[in-house]
């Protein structure tokens, strides 16, 4: 079983889900635990370099692996197909905060 990390800032984004949405991605984080990256490309994407996407839904949780652990780093309600720069400069800062 995978140890997943989950960041403060994006346990503060969950918090503010409908119940519907926040349980989905707890189960998707569950099933990450469970299977890591053995699930399929509709539930886990690799997206560039160290950093992978969980796909619960409309909601898109981002990770990377630090170690032994999964480190989920930031989360957005998805609107285009593109990631938007604005995340990649936030996923791309916690990273480096993670390997200070």
């Amino acid at each position: 079983m995978l140890k997943v990390i989950t960041d403060y800032r994006v346990k503060k984004f969950l918090d503010k889900l409908s119940k519907k949405d926040k349980a989905k991605c707890f189960e998707y984080i569950e099933l990450f635990e469970k299977y890591g990256f053995m699930m399929g490309p509709k539930c886990l994407k690799k997206v560039r370099g160290p950093v992978w996407e969980l796909r619960p839904g409309k909601v898109r949780l981002f990770l990377f692996v630090k170690g032994e652990s999964q480190v989920i780093i930031h989360s957005v309600i998805k609107s285009s197909q593109q990631i938007k720069i604005k995340d990649w400069h936030i996923i791309e800062t916690r990273i480096k905060e993670y390997y200070l």
